[in-house]
């Protein structure tokens, strides 16, 4: 089983994570994200991993409703609901890398939302902002730049 590392921000620490052997080959689209369950309280590390299993961003989400091992839960049911955490979210990997576009556009036949989102790699917003401006889901945006990226229109740095 192959074992990817990442970094937790609530637990400020590295975490590695053991992935099922043939998980890559369950996606078509990349980058995929893969929902780590952890630490305590517990929470989620939801990391982005393109077809080599290598991450691509991550961000932490506090999980509602779930207790610590060291209270067990009560006997009626428990709803787990994921939310992101917004003190964290800030500071995470995806949060920090700001795309550049480094050709000329009308290179390129390109969609409505391919546009939109080259338009805006001026450098300065990250992947994270360019998602929330357009309401496009980040996901989405971190594929879309990936592609550019091999095409060699757009560079992305992460940001100190």
């Amino acid at each position: 089983m192959p074992i990817v590392f990442s970094y937790c921000e609530k637990c400020k620490a590295r975490v590695a994570i053991e992935l099922p052997a043939d998980i890559a080959s369950r996606y078509t689209v990349f980058p995929f994200a893969y929902t780590y369950i952890h630490g305590n309280p517990p929470h989620a590390l939801i990391i982005y991993l393109d077809q080599t299993l290598t991450e691509r961003g991550h961000e932490v989400s506090d999980i509602h409703g779930v207790r610590s091992e060291e209270s067990p839960p009560p006997p009626e049911a428990v709803t787990i609901v994921a939310e992101t955490a917004p003190e964290t979210t800030s500071t995470t990997q995806s949060g920090r890398m700001v795309p550049l576009l480094v050709v000329d556009l009308d290179q390129f036949r390109l969609s409505t939302n391919e546009f939109r989102i080259l338009e805006r790699c001026d450098g300065q917003r990250t992947i994270k902002e360019i998602a929330e401006e357009l309401g496009i889901q980040f996901f989405v945006v971190m594929r879309i730049l990936l592609d550019f990226q091999k095409r060699g229109a757009v560079t992305i740095e992460k940001r100190i």
